[in-house]
């Protein structure tokens, strides 16, 4: 809802502002030795609800947009299989590097990495809010001056409609005079009842 009121690129920067904020906090929280366990419960509560606002749903409306309706569900297969990898990863090693970097360079190097996708976002991540999924590809086409998908689309249009070179309209009419018509006083009684157990 609010993707579609407040607009995607509002939304994902004040996402990435907050959770670089609350990543902060929680490592000034790590540095020296006394460490305050409330400080640092809030400061990922602030960085969880600053996720929930921006980069956890964006992160799949997004995808959904840039890819053309011709690729989209093979795209979005490869988006969710690396959104995985990188999340395997990210578990994976988060102990063996904060015991590496120590608590308050981990949290560190994570605020810089929502920085850097703060500004790479703010680069090339176009607003699309108010626009038809369906009408993203002109879009992406207007602003990058490229028509080659377009192209590509319209062509896989045309083979779907039109499969094996025959005319769209002979298509029905040969339908219709395959279709074998039963006389009613064929049909047993209970048919009906058949036809709903089967």
């Amino acid at each position: 809802f609010l993707f579609d009121t407040k607009g995607r690129r509002p939304l994902m920067f004040t996402s990435l502002a907050g959770m670089t904020v609350a990543l902060l906090l929680i490592s000034v929280n790590f540095i020296g030795d006394s460490h305050n366990a409330a400080f640092a419960v809030v400061g990922i509560g602030l960085y969880l609800s600053f996720f929930s606002l921006g980069m956890g749903p964006g992160a799949w409306l997004i995808p959904s947009e840039v890819f053309s309706t011709s690729i989209r569900a093979k795209a979005m297969s490869v988006a969710t299989f690396m959104n995985r990898v990188a999340g395997t990863l990210m578990t994976s090693t988060f102990l063996s590097v904060a015991n590496a970097l120590s608590w308050a360079g981990f949290f560190l190097l994570l605020a810089v990495v929502c920085l850097i996708c703060l500004l790479f976002l703010y680069l090339l991540l176009p607003e699309t809010k108010g626009r038809a999924l369906e009408d993203m590809s002109t879009y992406f086409a207007e602003i990058t001056g490229d028509r080659s998908i377009l192209d590509v689309e319209e062509t896989l249009a045309r083979q779907t409609s039109n499969p094996g070179g025959s005319s769209p309209e002979a298509s029905p009419a040969r339908e219709r005079a395959s279709l074998v018509s039963t006389p009613a006083e064929k049909i047993p009684q209970d048919a009906h009842i058949v036809g709903t157990l089967a």
